[in-house]
């Protein structure tokens, strides 16, 4: 009962104003090496079987450095985004990412994130202290 509140609280101070700007951008290009810059699917909860839609901004800093933004939705009402350093190694045609950032006392404490991008789908894993789960990511071909 205490996480789910604390979920809610982290959400209430969150503002995602800034990813719903840059996602609605029509002209953002694809992500360094060409892979897709926007995502959408979900993310799933092993833990507790919550779930709820998932949005990812995947940008490319350096050959190796990423960052993830994401804007996912918990209790089909609660909007949270944050963005996570990733650190990329092409691996054939896929590209392999792995992270840890923390969000704080309220949201969990510290993830670790590990997974996996090709042309058509970026899929990862989710853990921290109370949770873990899955991302499941397909490109957005067009916002209009």
């Amino acid at each position: 009962m205490i996480r789910a509140i604390s979920h809610v609280l982290a959400a209430v101070f969150n503002n995602p104003s800034d990813f719903n700007r840059r996602w609605n951008q029509n002209d953002s290009p694809p992500s360094g090496d060409g892979w897709p810059a926007r995502w959408e699917g979900q993310w799933i909860s092993a833990t507790n079987g919550h779930h709820g839609a998932l949005r990812c901004l995947l940008t490319q800093n350096t050959a190796t450095d990423f960052s993830a933004t994401f804007y996912a939705v918990y209790c089909h009402s609660l909007r949270v985004s944050y963005t996570v350093p990733l650190r990329g190694k092409k691996q054939d045609a896929q590209l392999m990412l792995e992270g840890d950032y923390d969000l704080g006392k309220l949201a969990g404490g510290n993830y670790h994130y590990s997974g996996h991008a090709t042309i058509d789908e970026f899929r990862c894993t989710y853990e921290c202290k109370y949770d873990r789960g899955t991302f499941e990511l397909f490109p957005v071909k067009s916002i209009k």
